[in-house]
């Protein structure tokens, strides 16, 4: 979890693509072929095919690491994490963990996938020489010594992951993480052969499918199982010259590009933070006038799922908005707040779009009544980021990411003493709350029930503004059937797609 950019680290980047070998990009090989019933096309807007999965960047980009290799867990065709290579995990004090391995995995050199490839890739991804993007994320897990490694002050060699034998992977952690087993599907942390970077020794996978050929801009995979629906799948970096039409997926098409596109859930929320060390808007009655004057539906229109809690919709499939019980001017005129003596606001965000035409419907919408007067300051991602930590705002745009499908990633900002916690936000039955579930004690009703205690209570306190849930864009024809629409993952995996005969259509 991170407070998170409108495109965050592992979110489709058009602003990156650069204009590739016109000629090699046109081939008519590849993007004018038949259709194949055993062969699927997908294309990305991207520079380069980038193989190293400590180096990706995008949620597009990752789609042919995904096919070709796979971790300790992997998201099944619903976007939850399952098993993968391991079998079995275990761990007496949530710290402390031991990954037994499949032993029948292989890579596509026929030799056996095994703990040390674990252990040499994760110290690799920690490794300040690698300078990987998401070598922070073993932080995040925390595991052990990790922030010390990326710091340069101890070597890769200390990191907390060790081989006990060849199918026995242990990790300990700096701190007890109950959750742990549901990180371990991402990207970071698939092995390499042996750990070594891909690109040195040609490409050994362990995952459904290997290389069978590949160009500057092309890559063709051919599956590792004799029944799977596509037994090929070729992969083309594509301009914005070319026809994506002819593709069956295109991972993330031009906005101008609409045919035939869908749009996934993502586990990002997007919300307006309110400073609590403000005078005005420490005061509830202030937070609830506001959050009465403003309709999500109509703020957000457009740009996401719209949504009224701090977890994202998916999440709350069955949740409506809860509707103000007063006006706003109802609530103001309580606490004495007129027309003579208008609460004066300021909205802080991001000068780049969606932020600046969602700033300006709320700042149109509160200014409909002669109780607010909004001023509107539109700054840099990075002066955004600087305001936020030094708490210099009272209503700033801010988002929320999680890696996992898991509420409690959206709810431990909440705890008056997490690093995450910029906006002042005090609730002790909140902190005693999310103290309990951190701890892993609570049977699964139980969990679910306090989870919910939490949603409410920080409903009740307006503690944010929500506004919407994020979506990922793809294109997809319509024959390809497999992915599931509620997979908030962001991850579809070759295996799980086959092509609908046109008999049956």
């Amino acid at each position: 979890m991170r407070f998170a950019k409108f495109f965050t680290i592992l979110t489709a980047c058009l602003g990156l693509i650069t204009a590739c070998d016109q000629k090699t990009e046109l081939k008519p090989t590849i993007t004018e072929m038949d259709k194949s019933p055993t062969e699927l096309t997908r294309a990305i807007y991207s520079a380069h095919l980038q193989l190293d999965p400590h180096l990706i960047k995008a949620t597009a980009d990752a789609a042919p690491v995904r096919d070709l290799l796979v971790g300790l867990m992997r998201f099944n065709s619903a976007g939850e994490v399952a098993p993968a290579i391991a079998k079995e995990f275990f761990s007496d004090d949530n710290k402390n963990w031991l990954f037994i391995l499949d032993d029948q995995a292989k890579w596509s050199n026929g030799e056996a996938v095994i703990a040390d490839d674990f252990v040499a890739s994760w110290q690799r991804l920690a490794d300040k020489n690698t300078r990987s993007p998401l070598a922070h994320y073993l932080i995040y897990m925390g595991v052990e010594n990790a922030k010390e490694i990326i710091q340069g002050t101890k070597g890769s060699n200390e990191l907390g992951v060790k081989a006990l034998n060849s199918h026995t992977l242990q990790v300990q952690l700096a701190q007890a993480n109950p959750n742990f087993p549901k990180m371990l599907a991402h990207i970071a942390l698939l092995p390499t052969y042996r750990g070594q970077k891909p690109e040195e020794y040609g490409f050994i996978s362990n995952g459904d499918y290997r290389i069978k050929e590949r160009s500057k801009t092309t890559l063709t995979l051919q599956s590792q199982q004799a029944g799977a629906a596509f037994q090929t799948v070729l992969y083309q970096l594509i301009t914005t010259i070319q026809n994506p039409s002819r593709f069956d997926i295109v991972e993330n098409p031009l906005a101008s590009y609409t045919r035939n596109q869908i749009m996934l859930p993502r586990l990002c929320t997007y919300f307006y933070e309110f400073n609590f060390n403000d005078p005005m808007l420490k005061r509830k009655e202030v937070r609830q006038a506001i959050q009465a004057m403003l309709s999500a539906s109509q703020i957000a229109n457009g740009v996401g799922i719209t949504n009224y809690f701090v977890l994202p919709k998916t999440m709350l499939e069955n949740s409506e908005r809860p509707l103000p019980k007063s006006s706003a001017e109802q609530i103001l005129h309580q606490i004495d707040i007129d027309a003579k003596s208008p609460i004066q606001i300021s909205l802080t965000y991001d000068d780049q779009e969606p932020h600046s035409t969602i700033a300006t419907r709320i700042a149109r919408k509160l200014g409909q009544s002669d109780l607010f007067r909004v001023d509107e300051q539109a700054v840099s991602w990075e002066e955004l980021l600087v305001k936020r930590n030094a708490q210099q705002f009272q209503l700033i745009r801010s988002g929320w990411c999680a890696d996992y499908a898991d509420p409690l990633s959206f709810l431990t900002m909440f705890h008056s003493s997490s690093p995450d916690n910029k906006s002042g936000y005090h609730n002790e039955m909140v902190n005693l709350s999310l103290e309990t579930l951190q701890s892993g004690t609570l049977s699964k009703a139980e969990r679910e029930q306090k989870i919910l205690e939490i949603v409410y209570e920080l409903q009740k306190d307006i503690a944010i503004l929500p506004l919407f849930q994020y979506q990922r864009r793809v294109t997809v024809l319509p024959d390809i059937q497999g992915i599931e629409m509620n997979n908030s993952s962001e991850v579809i995996y070759s295996k799980d797609l086959y092509r609908q005969n046109k008999d049956t259509q």
